[in-house]
């Protein structure tokens, strides 16, 4: 994919730095468009390092070829990130000055806007104003992160993660359908049961497949809530995760955020079983002898909540996985199942099976988990 990289006058424009780093290291190529005010925060040098290719900053360099009519020509995609409140405010209205702002009106493929700016300027009715005028024409926005800012205030305003920007970069790209009028609830990780206070009972889950329908359903536009138990990758602290360990914790948070809910997909590896006895110290003896019962089912616990709601579980099998997950499908009333071989666990490739209510199969192939995370959701918009 050829990537057209503007980066405005925000402090935020040294982390667009690691942008260029992530979209070369995933075979992209990068060209840069710096904006005067983008000079006092980052240098034309440090682009051009990173990106291997030449870096625009002067509309009327006296070099061959008109540059926001070659720069179209040549990108698959243009990128504004981090993006300011002034160049948000001139594309919105058509203001063509320099060579970002001119490049952004003759461009005629997908247009990311990577908002970056104090929780004051962001929620400034002309900022918010601007962006809906953005979104009606075609142009796509990744909204602000939550956190400490540069003022040092607390607030909305601040820069994505690049990992988040780099996936929205890809919804954009691969033009897929919105899910702007969602409400998704997704549950992943594993639980873990108590043995004392010290060990517990648990499974190799990693919470990978959540992390990516999570993060696909918000680059979609979806509003997504995520439960999640414990995983064995970095979670992002947002206010809308909620952490839970054990499996009667993720039962009350679903039936606490269900009713909200239009699509639950239910990834979480919830532990088979418990120790009928917990210990309230930690044991201290030679041999251990665990007696252990089945633990709530979940999903057969909330299926009265069901009601015009889609429901997609998952399935992990190392024998029989088609038949056990059309078992599974039925008693527990799913619209879809998801059923993955135990080898995928902890991989970030996948080759799974999907079977539909009325018994429709469906095998996508081999694909990487943010591939499927995608396949599910289109599933979910149909």
């Amino acid at each position: 994919m050829k990537v057209a990289l503007g980066i405005t006058g925000s402090i935020a424009g040294y982390k667009a730095l690691e942008l260029i780093r992530l979209l070369r290291r995933n075979g992209n190529d990068v060209r840069v468009i710096l904006t005067q005010s983008a000079l006092n925060f980052v240098t034309p040098l440090s682009c051009q390092t990173l990106s291997d290719n030449e870096v625009y900053t002067d509309q009327f360099a006296l070099t061959r070829g008109i540059k926001h009519i070659s720069l179209n020509e040549w990108a698959d995609i243009l990128v504004i990130a981090p993006a300011t409140a002034n160049i948000i405010g001139k594309a919105a209205n058509g203001i063509g000055d320099d060579l970002l702002s001119t490049t952004i009106i003759s461009f005629q493929k997908p247009i990311l806007f990577v908002p970056a700016m104090d929780s004051g300027m962001w929620e400034n009715r002309i900022v918010q104003d601007n962006i809906k005028r953005l979104i009606e024409n075609g142009k796509y926005v990744l909204e602000p992160g939550t956190g400490p800012l540069a003022s040092g205030k607390i607030g909305k305003g601040r820069f994505p993660d690049v990992s988040r920007i780099y996936k929205k970069i890809l919804i954009c790209a691969g033009n897929y359908k919105s899910l702007k009028s969602k409400k998704i609830l997704i549950t992943g990780g594993r639980t873990e049961e108590d043995i004392d206070s010290v060990r517990v009972i648990t499974n190799r889950a990693s919470g990978m497949m959540a992390l990516e329908l999570y993060e696909a359903a918000i680059c979609r536009d979806g509003d997504v809530r995520l439960i999640m138990g414990q995983a064995g990758l970095t979670v992002p602290e947002e206010s809308n995760i909620f952490r839970v360990r054990t499996a009667m914790e993720m039962l009350l948070m679903l039936k606490k955020h269900i009713e909200w809910a239009d699509i639950l997909i239910m990834n979480a590896a919830v532990g088979d079983y418990k120790p009928v006895k917990e210990s309230a110290t930690k044991l201290h003896t030679e041999t251990l002898t665990l007696k252990l019962r089945k633990n709530v089912d979940i999903l057969k616990s909330i299926r009265d909540y069901k009601k015009n709601r889609l429901f997609i579980g998952f399935s992990v099998e190392d024998s029989n996985m088609l038949k056990r997950a059309q078992q599974k499908l039925k008693e527990k009333g799913l619209d879809y199942i998801v059923a993955n071989p135990v080898s995928v666990i902890g991989k970030s490739t996948t080759s799974a099976s999907i079977i539909s209510s009325d018994g429709k199969l469906m095998e996508p192939g081999p694909m990487t988990k943010w591939e499927l995370a995608n396949y599910i959701l289109d599933l979910a918009v149909k």
